[in-house]
């Protein structure tokens, strides 16, 4: 029998790595005859860069960079066979920032913006740029700040565009060079940039964003991109997952011209995955909650599909498993960390505990 473990991270507790290293052990437990083949994933969320490196063997670098608030730090990147891979989350990510210190009214992607700026210096000629755990909201001007945009007021006087000054832009100069490494932003998430549905509504309020604030940052972004349109000739607002990392997936694609994909189906085919579910009796994914955003393109619905589209059972095992007749029916087998034995204050105290004892409960059986 040959396993493939497949999983996503736990976020907040486990990596993907890690993940899949315990449940072989569990696995080991029950059988030792069976074949495990680790294949950790991810979907353009955090971890993302590393997971890539890991199949496509790139060379981890650190390099200095500030974080969301400004603050100096040195943050990762990796770079292997002319590309370099990215989490924005590395510098400006909400994992850097404690409560008390969050403030998304003034926090930027410029961070995000250095790295790339030092990757266009180094003559990299393709970054690959996972799109999730933003610290902000700010469209990627920050980002484009860094990279030598300059951003004025009606009068003429510059301007930093952290999001509090969204308003009194009104224009836009772009750099002289615009010779930009070939970018693709990696997304689990469709939103896009402004409306009810968009990224500001949807996602600014787990950054620290009040209601009033999410009201007046979605009118005043609604506004600047036609003002965006009128200077530059571009309006991605409406683009599918333009509202990734707090609409940085809008400033990828309007400040360097760059495109957004399926993060999971980018790792997929580039590392092919297809090739070791087909050699797989059964498929092993997972993530840390599991629920109905899991089907909007999410790394464990993606292994789920391609796992039915190659004829082979997939169990999934998450910390947490929302009851759903719509999940249930792409998965084999299901397993929680968190059930009517173990709290989910428990099951966070050990998750890799939990974790080994869940999944050793699926081959038992």
């Amino acid at each position: 029998m040959r396993v493939l473990l497949a999983p996503d991270k736990f976020k907040g507790s486990l990596s993907a790595q890690d993940v899949a290293a315990t449940i072989k052990r569990a696995i080991h437990s029950v059988d030792p005859r069976i074949e495990v083949d680790q294949f950790p994933i991810a979907d353009g969320g955090e971890g993302t860069a590393a997971i890539l490196a890991q199949h496509l063997a790139a060379t981890r670098q650190s390099t200095e960079t500030v974080d969301a608030i400004g603050r100096p730090i040195e943050a990762e990147s990796f770079i292997g066979d002319g590309v370099a891979m990215l989490d924005m989350s590395a510098a400006s990510g909400l994992w850097r920032i404690i409560c008390s210190e969050r403030d998304p009214m003034r926090a930027t992607t410029f961070g995000t913006g250095i790295q790339i700026r030092q990757l266009r210096d180094a003559q990299v000629p393709r970054i690959l740029l996972g799109l999730g755990g933003s610290a902000t909201n700010d469209a990627g001007l920050g980002m484009a700040a860094a990279l030598g945009y300059k951003f004025f007021t009606s009068k003429g006087e510059p301007v930093f565009p952290n999001p509090s000054r969204i308003r009194d832009i009104a224009a836009i100069e772009p750099p002289e060079n615009l010779n930009f490494p070939e970018c693709v932003g990696l997304s689990d998430v469709e939103t896009k940039l402004t409306g009810p549905n968009g990224a500001t509504h949807t996602f600014g309020p787990q950054k620290g964003l009040t209601p009033p604030m999410v009201e007046q940052l979605d009118r005043d972004f609604s506004e600047l991109v036609l003002g965006i349109e009128k200077q530059l000739g571009t309006n991605f607002a409406d683009v599918p997952r333009a509202g990734a990392a707090g609409g940085l997936g809008y400033g990828i694609m309007t400040f360097l011209a760059g495109k957004l994909v399926s993060g999971f189906e980018y790792l997929a085919e580039s590392a092919k995955l297809r090739e070791h579910v087909i050699a797989a009796d059964v498929v092993v994914t997972g993530e840390g909650k599991l629920d109905n955003q899991t089907l909007q393109g999410k790394g464990p619905f993606g292994v789920a599909a391609l796992a039915r589209t190659c004829g082979k059972p997939v169990y999934v095992v998450a910390g947490s498993i929302e009851p759903s007749e719509k999940l249930a029916q792409h998965f084999t087998k299901m397993a929680s960390l968190v059930n009517e034995s173990t709290s989910l204050a428990e099951a966070l105290r050990d998750p890799e505990g939990v974790l080994y004892q869940r999944a050793r409960a699926l081959f038992e059986n």
